[in-house]
């Protein structure tokens, strides 16, 4: 027969202190099995004993050990002898996978811009090293003054006098090289204009009586002078109704807009067409009319060559369809034709 007392005292003697008990490594506890009797076991029966602040279900977490809080402070027992754990982290997974912090800024110019870190160059350096700024002209609508009011220059001092601000000189240069490089008002590339991201350090759309044409270059300058920063958002060409503008934001001048219109109006001549729209559309100037017209002409010929081609490759090798064919051909690569006009050329 057990006796009772007895083995209450034997298990009472046994039992580990709360300095041992927090100190109970948690690995061994995978090892160690469940309770035993009290009695004839109870020393094996002590490993089962969880350390304090330390569940069960801790053991069973691979890998998260190193990283748990503890539940609570040990309240006994020497605090050198107490298990400590990193702080809590999130799986290295889920590390992985979070979202990068997004990167600051819109390269749209503000009123707050400076010189970068470690640029400590003079109003003078800038100017040199700012091809839009140093060939920025002073016409009526270039509004120099209001332009040096929105970004803090001394209008009354030279834009490289040694007393000019060199972080507002900055500001001017950031905001024109901004407006230089734009986009199309379609949103497209003007690759004739900008390259890699930079301007040709020109402003275009000034007239000759100094006027800035709407959705140009010098238009943009103009906005900005009377508007101010709010109006630098989209980084492209304002749209316009203004048929001296070309597409690239460009001014014709009066030749050009004349040839323009007339092949607008000839849509149904397609080689007149074609070649007056290529003029209107040139860089100018002796070689770029000749460019604009021998591309219009080329761009007819191309299109007839297609149409008969194409009639002669649906079976109607005759002389008859193949002259239709290269008309229809011509008609649906005239530029200024009407959109619908064109699709139904190109059925044929």
């Amino acid at each position: 027969m057990i006796d009772v007392k007895a083995t209450a005292r034997s298990h009472s003697m046994m039992r580990p202190g709360a300095a041992q008990s927090s100190s109970v490594n948690p690995r061994e506890l995978l090892s160690a099995g469940p309770v035993q009797d009290v009695g004839t076991q109870g020393l094996q029966a002590t490993r089962g004993i969880p350390a304090r602040g330390f569940s069960p279900v801790d053991a069973f977490e691979s890998g998260v050990i190193n990283r748990r809080q503890p539940t609570a402070a040990p309240m006994l027992g020497n605090p050198a002898d107490s298990i400590t754990f990193a702080p809590r982290g999130a799986p290295m997974q889920l590390e992985e996978l979070a979202p990068a912090p997004e990167a600051s800024g819109s390269g749209v110019p503000s009123a707050n811009d400076k010189r970068p870190a470690g640029d400590k160059r003079s109003a003078a350096q800038i100017v040199n090293d700012t091809p839009v700024l140093k060939s920025l002209g002073r016409q009526k609508d270039i509004k120099f003054e209001q332009l040096c009011k929105q970004t803090g220059i001394d209008p009354k001092l030279d834009l490289k006098d040694s007393k000019q601000n060199p972080d507002a000189v900055y500001r001017l240069a950031k905001v024109l090289e901004f407006i230089d490089s734009a986009k199309a008002s379609t949103g497209e590339d003007r690759s004739k204009k900008v390259k890699e991201g930079q301007g040709d350090g020109n402003i275009e759309g000034i007239t000759k009586s100094g006027d800035a044409r709407h959705g140009t270059e010098a238009g943009m300058v103009k906005d900005f002078a009377e508007k101010g920063y709010s109006f630098l958002g989209e980084h492209q060409l304002p749209t316009t109704k203004d048929t001296h503008v070309k597409a690239d934001g460009s001014n014709k001048d009066n030749f050009q807009w004349a040839a323009g219109e007339a092949g607008k109006a000839l849509w149904f001549l397609p080689a007149v067409s074609n070649v007056l729209t290529g003029v209107g559309n040139s860089e100018g100037g002796f070689k770029g009319v000749v460019e604009g017209a021998a591309t219009g002409y080329f761009n007819t010929l191309k299109g007839a060559a297609e149409g008969v081609i194409g009639s002669i490759t649906k079976g109607r090798a005759n002389p008859a369809s193949m002259l239709f064919g290269g008309a229809m051909g011509a008609l649906g690569s005239t530029e200024a034709a009407p959109q619908p006009v064109k699709d139904i050329a190109n059925l044929f």
